[in-house]
């Protein structure tokens, strides 16, 4: 893909100033269209080469915010709908950032349903309010976000404290957004330079958008996490980050360990060793216990000299042996033998067609299953 190919959208005040800061740190240029009702936010920002802001809404709000109403915010979208498709133009990959819990973030299934009439691909990075912002915002975000992966072609639900992961004790509180807004970036620019400016491994930008695009009607679930390292032992040292990324866990639940698909950036200067490479997919191929395809690709920045960074996307529901349970949870991972014929399988996708008849169980593998859902097979919309 070239750069003409992807598109950054922010929808949002919040996700407006995180769009920027990405833009502005991008390792490769960026081109980005930042969207809100409330003019008042997007006069703050500071022009930024790349970066086309546009107010929607204007007959509705007058230039105001939604003062949190989903409705008002998917009303100025419609409003203005053509004039917008006009400003998106025909990308291949369109990567949306919004954050939940606001009114203006209302307006993103319809952005969304929008990119997918035109045939866009959509990446929704989606993220959660901080808990201290209060029970009205985090309701907001909950009822939004089931509705966001169902439009989304792939959607990451990031809680805004996950981002925190490693920052300073007491960081005051505008270091801490250039923090969160840096930890997001960090997997936003990394997938754009792998795109756009490949290094000795190139990504396959193809394969990734047939992931994206051969799907049903339920957008893919996905999580990321990136660590940087330094160092003789910096490819250990960033597995370890990534696994042990508080990202990837959560309700008990190992997120990388149940990924079906894994895409992995790897940024680096010259001295980048084909042995770190290894250890590196080894050790992440041998934690993903549920792993169906795994996408690598490099960029070459030279004065990375000294660094590894790395970005690993985790998507997708677990194989048949790493189940859901009752609750529609997923498992951990758990050890022991496969099942044989005859033994109760603990698998909770079909709960109730086969409560009361054993399952067939061959190789470790519940065959009452759908196939489509016990091989991780998405369907073609």
């Amino acid at each position: 893909m070239n750069a003409d190919d992807l598109l950054l959208i922010s929808l949002g005040g919040a996700a407006a100033g995180i769009a920027r800061r990405i833009v502005e740190r991008a390792p490769a240029p960026m081109r980005a269209l930042i969207l809100d009702t409330d003019d008042a936010v997007l006069q703050t920002l500071t022009p930024t080469t790349g970066i086309s802001t546009t107010i929607f809404g204007t007959k509705r709000l007058a230039g105001r915010g939604t003062g949190g109403d989903h409705s008002l915010g998917a009303g100025a979208l419609r409003d203005d709908a053509a004039t917008l498709q006009a400003q998106i133009g025909s990308p291949r990959l369109a990567i949306v950032l919004t954050c939940c819990g606001g009114g203006t973030s209302g307006a993103a299934p319809l952005l969304l349903g929008m990119l997918r009439e035109q045939g866009v691909a959509t990446l929704t990075f989606a993220t959660a309010p901080f808990p201290f912002e209060g029970d009205d915002r985090r309701r907001a975000a909950a009822v939004l976000l089931p509705t966001l992966e169902s439009c989304s072609d792939a959607l990451a639900r990031i809680p805004l404290e996950s981002l925190l992961e490693g920052a300073p004790e007491g960081i005051p509180a505008t270091e801490a957004f250039a923090f969160v807004a840096d930890r997001l970036g960090a997997g936003i620019a990394l997938l754009w330079s792998l795109l756009t400016h490949p290094g000795f491994l190139p990504f396959d930008a193809e394969r990734f958008h047939r992931l994206l695009t051969n799907a049903n009607t339920t957008g893919l679930p996905f999580c990321f996490a990136d660590a940087t390292a330094e160092g003789p032992d910096r490819a250990a040292t960033v597995l370890h980050a990534l696994t042990a990324s508080s990202r990837f866990h959560g309700d008990g639940i190992d997120r990388l360990a149940n990924a079906a698909w894994l895409v992995v950036g790897v940024l680096a200067g010259p001295d980048l060793r084909l042995c770190e490479l290894g250890t590196l997919m080894d050790g992440l191929r041998g934690h993903c216990q549920a792993l169906r395809e795994t996408y690598l690709g490099t960029a070459y920045e030279e004065q990375r000299e000294g660094k590894l960074s790395v970005v690993a996307m985790a998507f997708g529901l677990p194989a048949a042996d790493v189940g859901r349970r009752d609750d529609d949870a997923l498992r951990p991972i758990r050890g022991g033998k496969p099942k044989g014929k005859g033994q109760r399988s603990k698998l909770g996708s079909v709960k109730d067609r086969f409560a009361d008849v054993e399952h067939t169980v061959f190789n470790g593998q519940d065959l009452d299953e759908p196939t489509y859902q016990r091989r991780g097979i998405r369907l073609t919309r």
